[in-house]
């Protein structure tokens, strides 16, 4: 845990810190008093800087260069110094227009929020659909596509949709596809991919009957949903903001930015953290294998009894006072978006 600090150390880290945010550089103490307009003296201002620089909150290049934040010194900054925006007076209402601009199913909303945080911030937005191992099923339809050959169409809350299809052993009737069919809605409807697995497995051992084919199929499918839904669903939008905010000569951090937007497990990882949680987060630095340099602010949204979060990703040098309020807000606003009632199924 960190040692509390004075309140004058706070306004001094809370300085070095608005200007790195500002600048992406250093400061000097001369320039910190005339910039900021403290009233302590140069000497009192040096002793207090290296003091935050012995206790882990500040480093310099080299000795008679400026003072910029750790990631323990903007980690302490976010969580408590900063006062974040009022969303009224930040003016986010805006969002409201735009979520009732939204149609179709889940999966529009949610990656039109990836692309509306990146918008706002020009930086990576990323959202992240609620986990289909928590949905449950609203429907299921068997439908024939070829003598040996049907289509299985799941139906998650949401309007989440799987479909695969089904290779048979022997060919198959029309009336059995409908028998079938509806056998199968009847025994998954109201399930999770979890408890669809289990009730499967369970039918499968005890009975040996013209269903047995399809439940076997079944069963391997919602295993191979169950396992891909671990790593899987997440909108990412902006990634060439990002690295437009990269300072001259960050070429080497290109390729590892891009990987990181790209790594699906990793941020899904990330995201999953924050519905476990269930509050916002602000992830910075090397913090859980990011990026040094680099932060996510990221928050959960929730769709009935089932949740996924959303975040925008960027520089650690990143507006966190207008950035925090953003997330926050658009997560109220997909949780309204996506409860209300007009979402497609």
């Amino acid at each position: 845990m960190t040692q509390p600090i004075s309140p004058r150390s706070k306004a001094f880290l809370a300085c070095v810190v608005d200007h790195f945010i500002e600048t992406g550089g250093p400061i000097g103490s001369s320039t910190l008093i005339s910039k900021y307009g403290i009233k302590w003296s140069p000497a009192t201002v040096r002793q207090e800087l290296n003091s935050l620089m012995e206790a882990g909150f500040l480093t310099q290049s080299h000795i008679s260069s400026g003072r910029f934040p750790t990631e323990k010194g903007i980690n302490y900054y976010v969580e408590n110094i900063l006062r974040v925006e009022n969303s009224q007076d930040f003016g986010l209402q805006f969002l409201e227009n735009k979520y009732e601009e939204i149609d179709g199913t889940l999966d529009h909303v949610v990656s039109a929020t990836s692309s509306i945080l990146s918008d706002f911030t020009k930086l990576a937005g990323l959202a992240m659909l609620p986990q289909r191992n928590t949905l449950k099923v609203k429907s299921a339809k068997l439908l024939k596509m070829g003598e040996k050959e049907c289509l299985m169409v799941l139906v998650f809350e949401g309007g989440l949709t799987e479909k695969t299809y089904i290779r048979l052993a022997k060919p198959i009737r029309d009336s059995q596809v409908e028998r079938i069919g509806g056998y199968l809605n009847r025994l998954i409807l109201g399930l999770t991919i979890e408890q669809v697995r289990k009730v499967v497995l369970e039918k499968i051992k005890r009975t040996t009957t013209e269903y047995s084919e399809i439940l076997e199929k079944v069963l391997r499918i919602s295993s191979e949903l169950f396992e891909k839904e671990r790593k899987a669903g997440i909108f990412v939008e902006g990634k060439a903001s990002v690295i437009e905010s990269l300072s001259f000569g960050d070429s080497s951090l290109y390729k590892t930015i891009i990987e990181i937007l790209e790594d699906q497990e990793f941020l899904s990882s990330l995201l999953r953290s924050v519905i476990k949680d269930g509050r916002s987060k602000v992830f910075i630095g090397s913090e859980k294998g990011m990026p040094r340099g680099f932060s996510l602010v990221a928050a959960p949204y929730y769709k009935g009894n089932s949740y996924g979060s959303l975040g925008v990703f960027g520089p650690t040098r990143m507006n966190y006072s207008k950035i925090i309020p953003l997330v926050n807000y658009t997560a109220k606003m997909v949780t309204k978006r996506v409860n209300d009632g007009e979402i497609t199924e």
